[in-house]
């Protein structure tokens, strides 16, 4: 039983949400590379001693999702970590996303007494693998990825520890980069860490324990009483990826029922021989983002969000698949279809309520030089809502991070950014349109390895309550002759200086028949 009154509890609640937003301002302050600076691809949070989330920032659904599955590899595997212990981890199969997304963990105490973690995440450029960007379009095995890191001890009572640091330094192709950006999470954790001590400092020990456990019950209460009055019922729903020679389908189930939300995805495709694979930290994460989506604003994000869900995927199918079997794309592909395809089936039990399907991919382009890599996702459309036009040029659902701006893209890497423009008439007609993708042309102006991973190639963004379909994407290479090539949805190729890799992405669904 809490013994905070209302008004401390909301004010103790600013005062922890502020902690992690505070960190991811520091960690892009001082990342070094313009994948975490400029395209803000990281995020951070907060657990308490038993590894429940007790804060977040609005950063990037799918890392902030899959991290409490993180922080409880971790926790078993160190169970007695000392202050200024770090410890690293991006296996995918030990609560990781894909290999590039590095997570560091640190505890704090009070007086001898473990209170917590603070914890980030961040998308690094290159971590190895056999293509620059670590992101293949045709990888097959884990480790063709990259460097798979268990949960590593990284930083041992403050000093981080030269065994870890040597692995990048031999496997990854910008090394000064990748720990320069591992020396930014490790600052931002250390920030984390001094933020929660100073807060037990100031209003002390048990006012600390006793909001941990008065947010959760308040959020597990919040989230009860809305799915409570939302309609009981169940549903299901079926879409595909493009696939490199059929599609591949995902199946749910969705069942409503007083305070319960139950998900079981059987009849999903079995585990794929690429990289679509989603681990089970993603698809969970994935299936936290739409409960989200359905719960008030207000409601914090933490631990009591998720006891009211049961997740079913079966193992060894593409949502739970086992090692080492390939994900690059899972995390960034097929999160985006899961949530397609959960929103698909609770359009039925929430009818007049539920958006049409947005872009569905993130576009993900990897460009690789000898001494340098570059990876982007690119912005598309947006589905269309009950309420408004779908918005143009932005990033949808599991992802949530900007466009690297020009000056820089240009000022670090040999690239010439020769159109980032609204592609007209890609979104759905309706009563509400879809919003538009864009055309995104960058010219080369060295011999680089590229690596393309998109979705939505063949079939396109889905409109609602009779909305049209939004206008597939497409991906192209433009000779130095002028002549423009077709290129898969997934690819890795060698390109040439002078030539010109064109991405177009998809439009957003419609909502709504047109008057």
């Amino acid at each position: 039983m809490s013994i905070l009154d209302p008004v401390t509890l909301e004010v103790f609640k600013h005062l922890i949400l502020a902690i992690p937003e505070e960190m991811g301002a520091n960690l892009r302050r001082t990342a070094f590379s313009p994948n975490i600076k400029e395209r803000l691809d990281e995020s951070c949070a907060l657990f308490d001693s038993k590894g429940r989330l007790i804060a977040q920032a609005e950063h990037i659904p799918v890392h902030l999702g899959a991290m409490p599955l993180a922080v409880e590899a971790v926790t078993t595997d160190f169970p007695q970590l000392s202050p200024g212990d770090q410890v690293i981890v991006n296996d995918p199969y030990r609560g990781g996303s894909h290999l590039p997304d590095i997570t560091l963990i640190a505890p704090f105490f009070w007086q001898g007494r473990l209170k917590g973690y603070a914890v980030n995440r961040a998308h690094h450029a290159d971590v190895g693998g056999k293509t620059p960007g670590s992101m293949p379009g045709t990888s097959s095995t884990l480790y063709e990825e990259g460097i798979v890191i268990p949960p590593t001890l990284f930083v041992r009572k403050g000093v981080i520890e030269k065994g870890v640091l040597k692995v990048f330094e031999k496997e990854t192709r910008n090394p000064t980069e990748r720990i320069g950006d591992l020396n930014a999470q490790v600052g931002a954790n250390r920030l984390g860490v001094c933020r929660c001590i100073d807060f037990i400092r100031r209003y002390g020990e048990v006012a600390f324990d006793s909001f941990v456990e008065a947010i959760i019950d308040y959020t597990r209460s919040r989230v009860a009483a809305h799915l409570s009055a939302l309609p009981d019922g169940m549903s299901d729903a079926s879409d595909n990826l493009d696939g490199e020679k059929k599609p591949i389908p995902i199946t749910v189930k969705v069942k409503l029922e007083g305070d319960r939300f139950e998900i079981d995805f059987t009849g999903t495709a079995p585990e794929s021989d690429g990289n679509a694979n989603a681990p089970i930290s993603v698809t969970t994460s994935a299936v936290y983002y739409v409960l989200r989506c359905l719960l008030p604003a207000d409601i914090p994000p933490n631990h009591g969000c998720y006891e009211t869900l049961d997740v079913v995927a079966p193992e060894g199918t593409l949502l739970n698949p086992q090692p080492p079997a390939a994900v690059s794309s899972g995390n960034v592909e097929t999160s985006q279809r899961i949530v397609d395809v959960l929103l698909l089936a609770l359009k039925d039990l929430l009818p007049g309520q539920i958006p049409a399907q947005g872009q569905g991919t993130m576009n993900n382009l990897a460009l690789g030089w000898k001494e340098k890599t570059y990876y982007e996702t690119i912005a598309g459309g947006m589905g269309a809502s009950p309420k408004c036009d779908g918005a143009c040029a932005v990033q949808v659902h599991m992802t949530n991070t900007a466009t690297t701006p020009t000056e820089v893209l240009e000022s670090v890497y040999p690239i010439r950014v020769l159109k980032t423009e609204l592609r007209e008439g890609s979104g759905g007609a309706g009563l509400h349109t879809g919003g538009m993708g864009v055309t995104r042309e960058l010219l080369l102006l060295e011999d680089a390895v590229v690596s393309i991973q998109s979705e939505r190639r063949r079939f396109p963004p889905r409109g609602i309550a009779g909305g049209g379909d939004g206008t597939c994407g497409n991906n192209h290479l433009r000779r130095t002759d002028g002549t423009e090539v077709p290129l898969p949805s997934r690819t890795t190729f060698q390109a040439s200086k002078g030539e010109t890799i064109i991405i177009n992405t998809p439009g957003g669904g419609g909502w709504g028949r047109s008057p």
